[in-house]
């Protein structure tokens, strides 16, 4: 490898001048000092001199350049504030699968900037809240639910939907142990407990109802026959311990069999509160949920480049600690793991502290937008800056930052100073309000814990009587439903996605006493794959759809029941069929679908349109377009889900020579609007 140039002891000055006022990151710097290290020419040496002095004084005058670019290359769906020139700051949605990071100190505005970012949200989130801070927002965002931690029934022995039981154990164990700081050997010793559990409930033969909680897991320890001679002994009595804790303080929580269906809560705004339980309580709770949702979208499948839901994390040292970070013993923490990982599957997570000094490592370096907000302390101030890379000039203005000020950074973009728009909620939802607003899922039934014999014979129980086991036999015969193989409440939500295909999954809901018992009903239909969920996005709202499965469309032409395909294609096609169908017939067209070969044809007076729904940018579309435009439509309407496909199609049109002048070509989003037809 050639050696660099030699600096002459000009050169060298000017190399230092740039590094002293920061400027050696400027391209034109660099170039300049390159050259004058490469050349004795003194003039070459002068003029890369003044160069860097210009820099330097422009420097020092504003170390935020480019603050309106950085703006404009930065703005997008999440709106944060403005600049010192007025121009507005912002962020795409996406943007946050990469995962945000905002320290300040208390009084700061991170609870305003949350405030502000879960509203304008299109996707649902969570937010895990340690101070009541967030039930406020129920006045807001009406479909918002607060779980107080005393209505939450959780099973975090339940393993997610499609995950396996062994693979389950390890999660909960990982996770269990970092919450509670257990070493290597009791995590070990907690995991092989928590499979010969699942063994003894017959879970491994048939994964059915009814599932451990963490009560039967702390019987099963307990019972375990250890000689005190060996160190197992320590290990058991030590997880024992951190168990008996957590039932003990927070026994309601996980006093059920099944719990609350996690995975319908995904599609809702949710507020966990956790206000008032033990530390190591409250760290596992959210590290077992941020592990419930990983582990589901993996089993589920769930990759994509989109966001589909957000975290929301006050006081993050809680979670992302520095200080088991460093326990070597314990390994590399799992939720350091999962930080990295959540992005492909569209899982977005923002993160708050007051001390970034505490925070993990990870954190901090998986973090791709960071905002620094007024800090007190001088090492959190510190830390934060060299996070983001701050030149000393950069850290001088940052140490001045007031209240609802902060400078944002975005990947490897410039740092931006930001005025944080001011939002108001006031805070005056009581225990009372809640009750009234929620009374559906405070009142939520869960079934029983329940003992099966196997289990009743290792910890040195009994069995229950012939008369209970009959029972309870009963019970299971009632639930079962007709010789159809359904339950009833199955049949009726089936029906009514016959009868209402474009009904969002919540609303059926209302069919219903509750939440939960709905979300078994769609559970038992997925399973039985009769139905298949699907995503449909209007606008900035995202809602799921069921779509009849051919297994579906097979067990209702068995039981009688007529299915009127309305439209072709997928559910979504279909469903932008009737959209375009229906705004058409509003701006007073005549609108038939599947006419003439076309997804929707539309008439008025002498004018005949054929609109073509494309669901991407693929070959095919091009040719149904091409097709239109041959039967000698006036017009040929091609519907597109973004301006990338738009872009794509036009590009692939032109190339093959198609009579662009008759083409028009909109978005999804536009059929709102009933004067885009001229």
């Amino acid at each position: 490898m050639a050696e660099s140039p030699r600096r002459s002891d000009e050169s060298e000055s000017v190399y230092r001048l740039a590094e002293r006022a920061d400027v050696l990151d400027d391209p034109a710097v660099r170039r300049v000092v390159t050259a004058a290290a490469a050349s004795d020419d003194p003039w070459l040496q002068q003029q890369a001199k003044q160069i860097v002095v210009a820099k330097a004084v422009a420097q020092d005058a504003d170390p935020f350049p480019d603050t309106d670019s950085a703006t404009t290359r930065n703005d997008g769906q999440l709106e944060f504030g403005v600049t010192k020139t007025g121009g507005r700051v912002g962020l795409p949605e996406d943007a946050l699968t990469k995962h945000m990071l905002v320290v300040g100190q208390s009084g700061a505005g991170k609870t305003t900037l949350f405030y502000n970012v879960m509203q304008q949200l299109s996707v649902p989130f969570w937010a895990f809240d340690l101070k009541r801070d967030y039930r406020h927002l129920i006045t807001e965002l009406g479909d918002l639910i607060v779980l107080p931690w005393q209505q939450l029934k959780f099973n975090p022995l339940v393993p997610p939907q499609g995950v396996d039981l062994r693979r389950w154990a390890q999660v909960f164990s990982e996770i269990f142990s970092h919450a509670t700081a257990l070493l290597s050997g009791s995590k070990n010793y907690l995991m092989k407990q928590l499979i010969e559990l699942y063994r003894l409930y017959g879970l491994f033969d048939q994964r059915e109802p009814p599932y451990p909680s963490v009560f039967e897991l702390q019987q099963l320890m307990e019972r375990d026959k250890i000689n005190y001679m060996r160190k197992s002994s320590t290990y058991r009595d030590t997880v024992v311990n951190r168990v008996e804790a957590m039932t003990l303080t927070a026994g309601s929580i996980f006093d059920c069999s099944q719990g609350i269906p996690i995975e319908a809560l995904l599609d809702r705004n949710v507020v966990f509160e956790f206000d008032g339980l033990a530390r190591d309580t409250q760290n596992f709770v959210m590290e077992i949920l941020f592990a419930f949702v990983f582990e589901y979208r993996l089993a589920q499948q769930h990759r994509d480049t989109g966001l589909h839901h957000v975290f929301f994390l006050d006081e993050g040292k809680r979670v992302f600690s520095v200080y088991k970070e460093r326990q070597d013993a314990a390994g590399i923490p799992a939720i350091d793991e999962l930080t990295a990982k959540m992005r492909e599957f569209g899982e977005g997570l923002v993160v708050a502290d007051q001390e970034a000094s505490k925070l993990t490592d990870s954190i901090k370096a998986n973090t791709d937008t960071k905002l620094l907000l007024a800090t007190g302390d001088r090492q959190q101030f510190q830390e934060m800056t060299a996070a983001m890379q701050l030149s000393e000039r950069q850290r001088a203005v940052a140490e001045t930052l007031d209240v609802g000020q902060a400078v944002m950074q975005t990947g490897g973009h410039d740092p931006i100073p930001v005025v944080l728009d001011d939002v108001e909620v006031a805070k005056t939802v009581s225990d009372v309000d809640l009750w009234m607003r929620q009374k559906a899922w405070f009142h939520a039934p869960v079934p029983d814990r329940e003992q099966p014999a196997a289990f009743i014979e290792a910890v040195g129980g009994h069995v229950e009587s012939d008369d209970a086991d009959e029972d309870e036999e009963t019970t299971t015969e009632e639930q079962d439903g007709d010789e159809s193989g359904l339950s009833a409440g199955a049949e009726t939500m089936l029906k009514d996605v016959v009868e209402n295909p474009f009904k969002p999954v919540t609303d059926r809901y209302e069919l219903f006493d509750n939440d939960y018992k709905a979300n078994q009903v769609k559970t038992e239909l997925v399973e039985a794959d009769l139905v298949r969920e699907r995503t449909l996005k209007t606008g900035s709202v995202r809602q799921k759809l069921l779509e009849l499965t051919e297994q579906g469309r097979d067990w209702l032409a068995d039981q009688e029941i007529d299915v009127e395909r309305k439209g072709r294609g997928s559910i979504i096609h279909r469903y932008w069929q009737h959209q375009v169908r229906d705004t058409f017939e509003l701006a007073g067209w005549t609108a038939e679908l599947e006419q003439l070969d076309a997804d929707v044809y539309a008439k008025q007076g002498g004018d005949e349109i054929a609109v073509e729904i494309a669901m991407g940018d693929n070959d095919r579309e091009v040719e149904h377009a091409k097709q239109r435009l041959e039967q000698g439509f006036d017009k040929v309407l091609v519907v597109c889900p973004n301006q990338e496909v738009i872009n794509t199609l036009e590009e692939k049109m032109e190339e093959q020579g198609v009579a662009m002048e008759r083409l028009r070509f909109r978005r999804f989003r536009d059929f709102n609007d009933t004067e885009i037809f001229s």
